[in-house]
């Protein structure tokens, strides 16, 4: 393994040379990134070549570093909802990664996300609200992209089904009767 200032070849002796044929040797590599909490955030790559009299084996080494992680379901359902009217579901979202999370939220018509924008430490949790609003019958799915600054960006399929309702007032009579007097004096 190539000299690095991170990884370091830790086996018998420092390094295996020679292993017999049929033998097995544990080869482990150590990680440090020592220095500045930056380093801690990026990621680094390395190589380890394994090479007999026949062949040459690379592997590649790669330390991933610190990344939010937001806990969102990958579907989140909303009943059938009459056109017209709204509907929404509130999540709970957790920041379960080891850094802190500097979010957005995006989707398209008919839902909508708030708010759409945020932070969150390392742990720490907050409360997102989506909106199902259609405005014609029918199913609806489209994503909500979840973008961190660091980490990767996923995505929730929202799914939804608007339907028409049969909505009326239905006709109620009531009948007023005029109260008879019980020998009390009339007011007027």
């Amino acid at each position: 393994m190539d000299s690095s200032p991170y990884f370091k070849l830790v086996g018998p002796n420092g390094v295996c040379h020679q292993i017999p044929p049929g033998s097995v040797c544990t080869i482990n590599i150590l990680f440090t990134p020592e220095g500045s909490k930056l380093l801690f955030l990026q990621d680094h790559f390395h190589q380890l070549v394994c090479s007999s009299e026949r062949e040459k084996l690379t592997v590649p080494i790669r330390a991933i570093g610190a990344r939010p992680v937001l806990d969102f379901p990958d579907q989140l359902d909303f009943s059938p909802c009459p056109v017209n009217h709204s509907t929404q579901k509130t999540l709970l979202v957790h920041n379960t990664g080891n850094l802190e999370a500097c979010y957005s939220l995006s989707t398209e018509s008919p839902f909508t996300v708030s708010p759409a924008t945020g932070t969150l430490d390392v742990g720490e949790a907050k409360q997102v609200t989506v909106e199902y609003h259609p405005l014609e019958t029918g199913h609806h799915s489209t994503s909500l992209a979840v973008h961190c600054d660091r980490g990767e960006d996923t995505h929730t399929r929202l799914l939804g089904k608007a339907k028409d309702f049969n909505i009326g007032l239905d006709k109620y009579s009531l009948e007023l009767v005029k109260p008879q007097n019980h020998g009390h004096p009339q007011q007027k």
